[in-house]
C-alpha cells in the first residue's frame, strides 16, 4: 500500500475517533442533558481546518490523477468531489451554529442535533466509500511517479491535533480522545 493512503487511513481513523466523542456529546444533548459545547466546537473547527484544507484537498490531487489514468471513474472522482465540498459546508455551518450556541444565542434542540448527526452521517459514509471503492482503485492504477507528482502538487499542513505538535486549542479535546477513545497519546 503506498505511504499516502496508509497515512489517509490512519488520519481517518483519527477523524473517527472525533465523530465518536461528538455522537457521545450529542446522545447527552439528546437526553436533555448538557453536552459540552467548546469540545463540540473544537472538533468542528478541527474538522474544518485540518480534514478540510488539507487531507481532502491531497485526495482530490490524488483522484484527478487517477482520472486520467482510468477514465471510467469518472462518475466516482466526481462524487468525492461533491462529497467534500459537501463535507467543507456542512462543518462550516455546524461550526457557526456552535459558535452562536457558545455566545449565548439559545437554538431549538433540532436545529442543533439533527445537522449535528447529518454531518457524522455523511463523513461516516464519507470514509468508508473511500476506503472500500476509491483507495483501492488509487493502488491500482497510480505508480511511484504518481505519488511522487501528488506529494508536490498536495498542500502542506501540520495536522494540529494529532500530529507532532499539539496545539494550545487542542489540549482538552486532546485529554478526552485519550480518556473516552484512545489513541497513541497520553491524557495531558
Amino acid at each position: 500500500m503506498p505511504e499516502q493512503i496508509a497515512a489517509w487511513t490512519a488520519e481517518h481513523r483519527n477523524f473517527e475517533k472525533l465523530l465518536i466523542i461528538m455522537e457521545r456529546e450529542l446522545n447527552l444533548f439528546h437526553r436533555g442533558e448538557q453536552p459540552n459545547y467548546g469540545l463540540m466546537l473544537d472538533i468542528v473547527y478541527y474538522m474544518t481546518q485540518y480534514p478540510d484544507r488539507f487531507h481532502h484537498p491531497k485526495e482530490d490531487i490524488a483522484f484527478e490523477r487517477v482520472l486520467e489514468r482510468e477514465s471510467s471513474a469518472s462518475e466516482r472522482v466526481e462524487s468525492l468531489h461533491r462529497q467534500h465540498d459537501m463535507i467543507a459546508r456542512s462543518g462550516k455551518a455546524l461550526q457557526a451554529q456552535l459558535d452562536s450556541v457558545m455566545a449565548g444565542v439559545m437554538l431549538p434542540r433540532s436545529q442543533m442535533e439533527q445537522p449535528a448527526r447529518e454531518y457524522i452521517d455523511y463523513f461516516r459514509h464519507h470514509i468508508q466509500l473511500e476506503e472500500r471503492e476509491l483507495f483501492p482503485l488509487a493502488q491500482r492504477v497510480l505508480g511511484d511517479g504518481d505519488w511522487t507528482a501528488i506529494d508536490a502538487q498536495a498542500p502542506e499542513g501540520a495536522d494540529p491535533l494529532f500530529g507532532g505538535s499539539l496545539e494550545d486549542r487542542y489540549r482538552t479535546l486532546h485529554r478526552q480522545i485519550a480518556n473516552e477513545v484512545g489513541c497513541d497519546c497520553v491524557a495531558e
